[in-house]
């Protein structure tokens, strides 16, 4: 009886397209991450064997975790995530005082079994999983009135305000999906500008308060570089001393790794650019990525980003909810599984942007792919989220699944 139950607990449900996307941005991650290891030589760090064994065991950990979240009932995140935003807001608040310095900012909390635990993947899930709640139940509010949206507002500033205190980058993948949530959510025009103008003020007290003001201006005001011009100015790597890779030149080897993939790159493992970035393994995972697999690689990551998004947000944001969908509460799963997908989609948007050097650095990882604790777990517990309400969408709607999957085939 026990095997019976364990059986059915492992059971993979829900969307089985989501499952397959996930399982192969996983394995693409387990490569690349360990290919990144050649950064390793200039730096005392741990051996390989050590590096690829925390890896794996963070990917075994975010399996699991999408496991155990998938099999929760989607609602039970909507009570979840009161308790979460409160102590969310807690942990932003004390990584200032206790956070651990990288990058000239505190973002990380020094937690045990954590490379550094980011309280900022915390905020993202929990406000967007209230904001989820928020928005089912006022889908029959009267919007004429002005306190309505007054809460969802209030916590999207707040949030946006706390994070953007130490990274900039973290309170904008914040605000955009929660703006993007609300519009879906059939939100009046005037409460989104609202959000807006509550956003664009906590950024301005951020900066004049903040220690990333300075960040900021040096990031946006740097020119962007042509990779044909990075590939003549760059130094021959064997060259270079330890002293000379500095952070600025990060954005320069990754130009480099991305002009040299060509159409279908080296190779796996044979990237030359990852022993010279010490976030080769992190926020520059897509640049070795596209080095050793190629423009083929590139474009074929970027399409499973892109169809986990349409798999999660089909219920919502190609049709107008059923009354029936508003009254059993099946919405709130719906803007739940939208919200989360556009706040991983646009992190490994930004990402892959920061690699070819369109967006200044932000230091954002690629969800499912880069090497991180943290981010892989709370990651975990979106997709895990994301597939609760696809699972029990695939009961009330069986017809529906079926349907596209006839056409897909």
């Amino acid at each position: 009886m026990t095997l019976e139950r364990l059986r059915t607990f492992f059971r993979l449900e829900g969307d089985r397209t989501i499952w397959n996307i996930v399982l192969a941005l996983l394995a693409i991650g387990l490569i690349v991450v360990f290919s990144a290891r050649g950064t390793y030589q200039f730096h005392d760090l741990p051996d390989t064997g050590s590096f690829l064994f925390k890896h794996i065991r963070d990917l075994t950990f975010c399996l699991f975790i999408i496991i155990v979240c998938h099999r929760l009932p989607f609602k039970s995140y909507a009570s979840l995530s009161r308790y979460l935003l409160m102590l969310s807001v807690l942990l932003l608040i004390l990584v200032q005082v206790l956070g651990v310095e990288s990058g000239g900012a505190k973002r990380a909390l020094p937690i045990p079994f954590f490379s550094g635990f980011m309280p900022s993947d915390l905020a993202k899930f929990a406000l967007i999983a209230n904001l989820a709640a928020m928005l089912a139940k006022r889908l029959k509010a009267n919007y004429s009135d002005p306190l309505v949206f007054v809460p969802p507002i209030f916590w999207c500033g707040f949030l946006g305000f706390l994070l953007a205190l130490n990274s900039g980058s973290a309170a904008l993948l914040l605000m955009a999906p929660c703006w993007l949530l609300m519009f879906i959510g059939q939100v009046p025009i005037r409460y989104l500008v609202y959000l807006t103008l509550a956003g664009s003020l906590a950024f301005a007290i951020a900066y004049a308060f903040g220690s990333r003001g300075t960040t900021w201006e040096g990031r946006f005001s740097r020119p962007t570089n042509v990779i044909s011009q990075v590939i003549q100015k760059v130094r021959p790597p064997e060259r270079l001393t330890p002293e000379d890779r500095r952070i600025d030149s990060q954005e320069e080897y990754s130009l480099v790794a991305v002009a040299s993939g060509d159409w279908i790159g080296r190779g796996p493992g044979n990237s030359l650019q990852r022993n010279f970035m010490t976030q080769a393994y992190s926020d520059f995972a897509y640049a070795i990525l596209i080095e050793e697999w190629g423009f083929v690689g590139g474009v074929f990551t970027l399409v499973l980003y892109l169809w986990l998004l349409y798999r999660s947000v089909r219920f919502v944001a190609f049709r107008r909810l059923k009354k029936a969908e508003i009254q059993s509460g099946q919405a709130f799963g719906y803007f739940l599984a939208a919200g989360l997908a556009f706040s991983l989609v646009l992190q490994a948007l930004v990402h892959m942007a920061v690699s070819v050097q369109l967006i200044p650095v932000t230091g954002q990882t690629l969800p499912l792919i880069s090497w991180g604790g943290s981010s892989l777990l709370f990651t975990g517990v979106s997709i895990g989220a994301i597939l609760s309400v696809s699972r029990e969408a695939a009961e009330t709607q069986p017809a529906e699944p079926r349907e596209e999957a006839a056409m897909a085939a």
